[in-house]
């Protein structure tokens, strides 16, 4: 199976992102890939090439540079809309751009998320859960819960404020989940989150210290609420992506049928 690597590009539809994508021949449909703060999404989309290949699903990267929509900041993607700016809408602007491109199926995709990425998939996945035919998220910093009463981003008490839709708990419950990290990934000065710091909320830091603890009390979290997450722990491995890889493409193997020509559902703007 051969594919063709799309380099990074300027979308045409989301102002000041970009986005790079590696299609196979016949792709069935898309598997998003989303950049942790380092921002390397062309670096992911190569460690997945040849999974990708084998399995006919195309991948789709986007790049959220620093500065949107505030100059300087490297977080707003995360959270998932800051300043009136909708990261979700503008992923699914640029995918849409990409199938018309490649002539590669819309419908349900799997979705991924590394560090950074990972809040922004996870958040995106409560937000548009209808889209999403699984959900693999490799160690994020900071995470939602379903039920702590807090405010978005830290829970989803004010969801219809926030996002223009409350979390519909049953299609999030028909989406599995995978939640991975390291067992030596610790950072937990990075991850906390400072009175002082844009991204403040009630609630930042409750879920625990560690990246670790944090996806521990998501797994719980959303098992409680009737979600099904396969959550591991891979001993001896710090914040990195690779090594993460094998487990996320078995995992995907397992819901290749849920992507491609069926039919999303209704994606509310």
């Amino acid at each position: 199976m051969t594919s063709r690597f799309l380099p990074l590009r300027a979308s045409l539809s989301a102002d000041r992102l970009a986005w790079c994508a590696v299609v196979p021949t016949d792709a069935l449909g898309w598997a998003v890939v989303v950049h942790g703060s380092d921002r390397d999404p062309v670096g992911m989309v190569r460690q997945l090439r040849g999974w990708a290949e084998l399995r006919r699903v195309a991948l789709f990267a986007p790049l959220f540079p620093v500065g949107v929509p505030v100059r300087g900041d490297g977080d707003g993607y995360k959270s998932l809309r800051t300043d009136g700016y909708a990261f979700d809408q503008a992923l699914l602007s640029m995918l849409a751009e990409a199938a018309d491109e490649t002539s590669t199926p819309t419908g349900p995709f799997l979705l991924l998320g590394f560090s950074g990425g990972a809040q922004f998939a996870h958040r995106f996945t409560l937000r548009h859960p209808e889209r999403v035919a699984a959900l693999s998220m490799v160690a994020p910093g900071n995470v939602t819960l379903l039920g702590n009463g807090r405010r978005w981003w830290a829970g989803v008490a004010d969801a219809q404020q926030a996002l223009g839709r409350p979390v519909d708990l049953a299609a999030l419950c028909s989406t599995p989940v995978q939640a991975l990290v390291g067992g030596d990934d610790d950072d937990r000065q990075v991850i906390r989150i400072r009175h002082q710091d844009s991204r403040w909320v009630e609630g930042a830091n409750d879920a625990g210290v560690t990246r670790g603890e944090r996806l521990q009390a998501l797994a719980d979290d959303w098992r409680a609420h009737g979600v099904d997450v396969e959550h591991r722990v891979l001993e001896g491995v710090g914040h990195e992506f690779a090594p993460f890889a094998p487990a996320i493409q078995s995992f995907f193997d397992g819901h290749l049928t849920g992507i491609g020509d069926t039919d999303p559902g209704e994606s509310h703007p």
